[in-house]
């Protein structure tokens, strides 16, 4: 149950994108709950990118390590990955049917509109600071720093498919 609330409590937060959820994750799940090391953080967070739908891969991820202390083995860790998913999307899955045929109507409203703005706008932050949060546990080195240099310059190129950035940049973190 414990599991199940954080990950929706997580999900009731992602307002204009996933990616919020990085450095909320990291913090809850790395930081105070040592569900699992920055390094699988990483790692999880890096594969994940390549799948369709991120977020609900990596909530299931991060539920099945969550899991593995838990001595049920391989049926606790599938259940933890199942608790992720559903918990992560819950929220969602529960404002589209039974608020979406309000919130035309709600939209109106000047201070719904102002407040979806600011939420927004937070939103946005975090994701600017998910990149320093993320960027924390890796060694100060400059394999590292020339690695995200460049990642970041390929993903403003738009002709290199996302899949392929995720599969190099594997690749470089295992041969460094």
């Amino acid at each position: 149950m414990r599991l199940f609330e954080n990950f929706y409590r997580n999900g009731s937060l992602v307002f204009g994108g996933g990616q919020v959820l990085a450095p909320l994750f990291y913090t809850e799940f790395v930081e105070f709950k040592h569900y699992l090391t920055a390094e699988e953080f990483l790692s999880g967070l890096g594969m994940v990118q390549a799948l369709p739908g991120p977020n609900f891969s990596f909530a299931a991820y991060i539920g099945a390590l969550a899991m593995r202390r838990d001595g049920s083995g391989l049926d606790g860790q599938l259940l933890g990955a199942l608790v992720g998913a559903v918990g992560i999307f819950m929220p969602g899955t529960l404002l589209i049917f039974f608020l979406i045929r309000f919130w035309d109507q709600l939209k109106r409203y000047r201070v719904i509109k102002a407040s979806l703005e600011g939420i927004n706008a937070v939103s946005a932050g975090l994701v600017c600071a998910a990149t320093f949060l993320l960027y924390h546990p890796l060694p100060d080195t400059s394999v590292n720093l020339i690695l995200i240099a460049a990642t970041f310059l390929v993903l403003l190129w738009d002709r290199v498919p996302s899949y392929l950035i995720v599969l190099v940049a594997l690749g470089a973190g295992i041969v460094f």
